[in-house]
């Protein structure tokens, strides 16, 4: 038997005990959080959380309305009580509740979750990186879901660079002459001046984006600085936004060019920019992740990112 918990219900202080007593362990790589934060990811909403009537496990998975998937957001046992089945006990209880209740007919273990978990890049105390990219496939958790069902369908690398450590490449300077001459050039984003932002973005067809991008105010009104490639008042792409989390680290949205200004180096350019800039404010370090088969990656690994873990994204059919 388990019980449905929110802020307001007494196990509420069990759940979040649960997650503190892993913090710290080898193979749990997130973060601690104060009360009101973990509320937020656990009981939100959008947030189903199941605690085990004997206190030693619990289940949490978001859904958005309207959607036939939903979004698993962890399985907790103690410590002292892992291996005696109350963790596939609370999995199955949440995918049974998330069926009932809102008719969702798949899990998913991925970014899109709503709850966002931070977790802390191994050997760099203090480094963070605000959301996990499906499952950690060297964790042990990988192995309980896939063998409860779960299977991956894309794989992500999650990359790290101390902005201490980095160097311009050596052919920046002259694929930025190059694209001079072309006109294009890389700017603070200013929607007054420039056009084709939000059409790029809706044609890309990534919903974080048009979100971090589209949702931001104008420059003008205090929003965080995008940088764009321009051509004749044109926008070709974007990466930033140009910020300093509380943690540390540089802000990455995203990057993109358009397709018109594809093979000339735009990207390469545009991502030096954004980690010199992200270095003047005084950012630490940056993380990242992005699919094993996206050729972004080898903009990332010429300015000297690292690969630090590997992630599947998980689905399961109910």
């Amino acid at each position: 038997m388990y019980t449905q918990v929110n802020a307001c219900t007494p196990e509420a202080s069990r759940v979040h005990e649960l997650w503190a007593l892993w913090v710290g362990k080898p193979d749990f790589l997130y973060c601690d959080m104060d009360e009101e934060t973990f509320s937020s990811k656990f009981f939100g909403p959008q947030c189903l959380t199941l605690l085990h009537e004997s206190g030693l496990a619990f289940s949490s998975g978001t859904y958005v309305p309207g959607n036939e998937y939903g979004y698993l957001t962890a399985v907790v046992t103690d410590p002292e009580a892992t291996g005696k089945g109350y963790g596939s006990e609370m999995l199955s209880a949440l995918e049974s509740e998330m069926q009932s209740r809102f008719g969702i007919k798949q899990m998913r273990i991925i970014f899109f979750n709503p709850s966002t978990l931070s977790w802390e890049v191994p050997g760099n105390p203090g480094c963070l990186h605000p959301n996990s990219p499906g499952l950690d496939v060297d964790g042990p958790a990988y192995h309980f879901f896939t063998e409860r069902g779960y299977c991956g369908f894309a794989r992500q690398n999650s990359y790290f660079l101390k902005l201490s450590d980095y160097a311009p490449p050596d052919q920046i300077d002259t694929m930025k002459e190059r694209l001079r001459q072309e006109g294009i050039s890389i700017e603070v984003y200013d929607p007054d001046t420039m056009t084709g932002m939000a059409p790029m973005l809706e044609e890309l067809g990534n919903p974080v984006w048009v979100k971090d991008i589209l949702g931001e105010k104008s420059i003008k009104e205090g929003g965080r600085p995008i940088l764009v490639p321009v051509k004749d008042g044109k926008v070709l792409g974007f990466t930033g936004p140009l910020d300093r989390e509380k943690s540390g680290r540089g802000y990455f949205a995203g990057i993109a060019v358009s397709p018109e200004a594809r093979g000339k180096g735009v990207a390469k350019v545009l991502f030096s920019s954004l980690c010199s800039g992200l270095g003047d404010l005084g950012a630490g370090y940056m993380t990242l992740f992005t699919g094993e088969t996206n050729p972004a990656r080898r903009i990332y690994e010429a300015a000297g990112f690292r690969i630090v873990r590997t992630w599947d994204d998980m689905k399961k059919e109910l």
